[in-house]
């Protein structure tokens, strides 16, 4: 069976033989990609994905081919229309009898819903820009005020900023409607993506698939007589919907109570941009128990989350969080707001803990719960741990992803004629 992959970020290296030396960004699709290898050796696989260049290149690594589109971020629709040309080139060339393309964020999936390829395709659900283009989902619930603050005034004039993100959320939304209703085949993770599919296209096929975790998180384990007491760890303060700010105003009603109160955040906060340099401004207040990380891999991400207490997720919309399930896996207890479909993941007061989303007081009652119930936390990080490791087994999922690549290719209408 020849698979090609469409995907927004994984890129391996070229002229590598050993997936497991690969350095790569997109790394829970590595890490399917490495089960896939290993699992289903008669897939043969193909990896398409855009870079800043002015050419096509092609490599092999691995074993797999590797095929990089010249489009710039940003780019036109003259430029968007000459990607989808030069990818549906490459279909052609290649010869895939099966198509899956990761995510519905960017163009690809526009080849299939153009009809301007025929092998059957699949499309993968990551996040939906419907709802994460919604004002109070990609703002929370910031003020108006408040979204001025968190722009530079050079920003506002070269089209760059958190309005301008919006007006490209708002786009990229209307091109997602366009490849959900031209396209049949889909996979999702979460009773919300499903939902959102069928709000949008009654008639999709829709095929539960679950994502891949990298090694480190399963080599691990979170034991709370090792972590650091009163310590929160959460990722990615870089967007307003990920909830930075109700986890600070938590924070602060946390240091009241909790002196010893340490919250590591983890990712990159870029100081040129005004929402970057609005987080560092808040982070600034409270340098005395808010505490930078910066971006870490696999290895080091897997130890900060064993140090920690607690993972906190409090986003206004999120599918299914890859650091929620880090933390589950590595066995550690997990408090996430109640939103999109993390409640797939979370079976409250069993393997975590829901707040209502953007309320601050009561994400604070929660982690306060954790922190003064040495038994609540060990039950809420085995009862994860279990769960994750059943719903993130690489050998399922790959076994999985085969059986839905054959479904599909025997319900194209090549496959039913056969």
């Amino acid at each position: 069976m020849k698979v090609m992959w469409f995907t927004n970020t994984l890129v391996l290296d070229r002229d590598q033989d050993d997936l497991s030396k690969l350095r790569y960004s997109g790394g829970w699709m590595l890490a399917l990609c490495q089960g896939l290898r290993d699992r289903r050796p008669e897939i043969e696989l193909a990896i398409v994905t855009t870079h800043p260049g002015s050419s096509t290149e092609r490599y092999a690594s691995g074993g797999i081919d590797c095929f990089l589109v010249p489009m710039r971020s940003n780019s036109s629709e003259r430029q968007q229309a000459a990607a989808l040309k030069e990818c549906a080139r490459i279909v052609e060339e290649w010869g895939p009898d099966v198509i899956h393309i990761h995510g519905t964020e960017r163009f690809f999936g526009l080849l299939s819903a153009r009809r301007m390829v025929s092998a059957p395709t699949a499309i993968s659900i990551q996040g939906l820009m419907q709802p994460y283009a919604e004002w109070y989902h990609f703002f929370g619930d910031r003020s108006l005020a408040d979204i001025i603050r968190m722009h530079r005034l050079i920003e506002i004039p070269v089209m760059r900023g958190l309005i301008w993100d919006y007006r490209r959320f708002r786009k990229a939304a209307r091109r997602e409607r366009e490849i959900i209703l031209g396209n049949r085949h889909f996979m999702g993770r979460t009773l919300w993506d499903r939902a959102h599919l069928h709000s949008i296209n009654p008639d999709a096929r829709y095929y539960r698939a679950e994502e891949a975790i990298r090694r480190p998180f399963w080599d691990v384990r979170w034991d709370i007589s090792r972590c650091r007491k009163r310590r929160i760890i959460y990722v990615n303060p870089n967007h307003p919907r990920k909830g930075a700010e109700t986890l600070f105003k938590a924070a602060d009603i946390l240091k009241r109570i909790c002196p010893e109160l340490e919250v590591a955040l983890v990712g990159t906060i870029s100081s040129r941009s005004g929402y970057g340099r609005y987080v560092k401004k808040e982070i600034g207040k409270r340098n005395s128990y808010l505490c930078e990380l910066g971006p870490l891999n696999a290895v080091e991400m897997a130890q900060e989350l064993c140090r920690s207490h607690v993972f906190v997720s409090p986003s206004f919309i999120e599918n299914s969080p890859n650091g929620i399930c880090e933390a589950q896996l590595v066995g550690m207890p997990v408090v996430s707001s109640y939103t999109g479909g993390v409640p797939s993941l979370l079976k409250d007061r069993y393997s975590g803990l829901f707040f209502p989303t953007g309320d601050a007081p009561q994400l604070a009652a929660t982690v306060s719960r954790i922190f003064e119930d040495d038994a609540l936390a060990e039950m809420l990080g085995r009862n994860a741990h279990v769960a994750a490791s059943a719903r993130h087994d690489i050998g399922s999922i790959a076994d999985r992803l085969a059986d839905i690549y054959g479904h599909v290719i025997q319900m194209s209408p090549e496959g039913l004629q056969a």
